[in-house]
């Protein structure tokens, strides 16, 4: 299946590639079109490479649903006129889906989750959702989760019969008073619009927890709900090398915790490598839409604008593959977590669906200065 998105007009049939809410012709009422089912209707084999297509050669196909509706593909594999263009999705541990995001966010988040085999919920489950707000800052800097992203996930589980008692959207902040964060990011207002507030994890329950020789103070909060949405925010990090569904989990700890490891290099890459295992299973919706590179994961970075939404059911796959598609060095503490079976970290074995890895890879802005990253000599 893919998606070809048009907004149309119930009254002249005018269609629009963006939203819209009345017919600049005849301000009639516009509704959302939606085709899964494509066919290749054109061919075009790039051989001149550029900063955001580097690999090359690479198709630019032209796809056709079923209402008529046109829309190009890159892709690495070539396709023929004629051929039928459809994604699979699959529930494997070890997918990776790449969902590429242009005007409707709700679309590419029920994509990303139904690429990695659906998100089975109703209105008993609880859910705790868990976005990146622990800096101040706008999301069009690409310091916090694109509040757009988050009212996009909160819409998808409206319409799944989700009702709003049973969605807690939690965060904590090691650094600022996380209302201070909050308020910049935009994220408040989309919370309001659901009638949710945002929980300070630093103010609840914390329970021990212990995995090989690291003692965890791990926040109440993520055992109670029967399903954690991790909503990392994809920036650079100098410290870490890449702030993504990993480092998003630290704030589940807490502070003094998170501080005992962080004084020391050696133990922060270990007792990170090994956080996820005394967590419960969660869902990652990566959220590369706009993100930061270079000197991450504050002031001194710079927006990303990466389009890209990645959908995992583990933070080890999930990292490989979006430090490979930012061409960012090897991650000590993602490469120690797939060595002790946390997850995959080979990319061979990952299963990377939705776009391919090779058609989005870009070079970004490095992190200067990285202490916990490998550097090719």
């Amino acid at each position: 299946m893919v998606r070809i998105e048009r907004w149309v007009c119930n009254t002249c049939n005018k269609k629009w590639i963006y939203p819209i809410d009345t017919c600049l012709y005849c301000r009639g009422k516009i509704a959302k079109q939606v085709g899964t089912k494509a066919k290749v209707v054109g061919v075009t084999e790039v051989f001149v490479p550029s900063p955001l297509h580097p690999i090359i050669p690479y198709h630019v196909l032209m796809l056709q649903d079923e209402h008529g509706n046109k829309m190009p593909k890159k892709t690495i594999k070539g396709y023929a006129v004629g051929d039928t263009y459809e994604d699979k999705p699959s529930s494997d541990a070890n997918t990776v889906a790449i969902v590429k995001v242009k005007y409707d966010f709700e679309e590419a988040v029920k994509e990303a989750l139904w690429l990695i085999g659906g998100l089975s919920v109703d209105k008993n489950t609880k859910i705790l959702i868990k976005p990146n707000i622990s800096l101040p800052g706008a999301s069009y800097l690409g310091i916090c989760t694109n509040e757009k992203v988050l009212d996009g996930l909160l819409a998808v589980l409206k319409e799944k019969g989700v009702p709003s008692a049973n969605i807690t959207v939690a965060e904590q902040s090691f650094f600022v008073p996380l209302e201070k964060a909050a308020e910049k990011s935009g994220i408040l207002e989309i919370l309001k619009k659901y009638g949710l507030g945002l929980t300070d994890i630093s103010r609840g329950v914390f329970i021990g927890k212990k995995e090989r020789e690291f003692s965890f103070s791990i926040a109440k909060i993520a055992y109670d709900a029967d399903i954690i949405i991790n909503l990392p925010v994809i920036k650079t990090d100098m410290v870490l090398g890449l702030d993504g569904a990993f480092e998003n989990l630290t704030r589940f700890l807490a502070k003094e915790n998170f501080e005992s490891y962080a004084r020391d290099r050696k133990k922060a890459v270990q007792a990170l490598a090994v956080l996820p295992k005394v967590l419960p299973q969660m869902v990652i919706l990566g959220d590369g839409t706009i993100g930061m590179q270079g000197n991450g994961p504050g002031e001194y970075g710079e927006p990303g604008f990466f389009n890209m939404l990645f959908g995992a059911r583990n933070p080890v796959a999930h990292d490989t593959v979006v430090a490979e598609i930012l061409c960012l060095p090897t991650i000590p503490y993602v490469e120690l977590a797939g060595k002790l079976g946390v997850g995959e970290y080979d990319l061979k074995k990952i299963n990377v669906i939705g776009n391919e890895l090779d058609s989005v890879k870009r070079d970004i802005k490095q992190p200067i200065g990285s202490k916990l990253i490998k550097r090719q000599e």
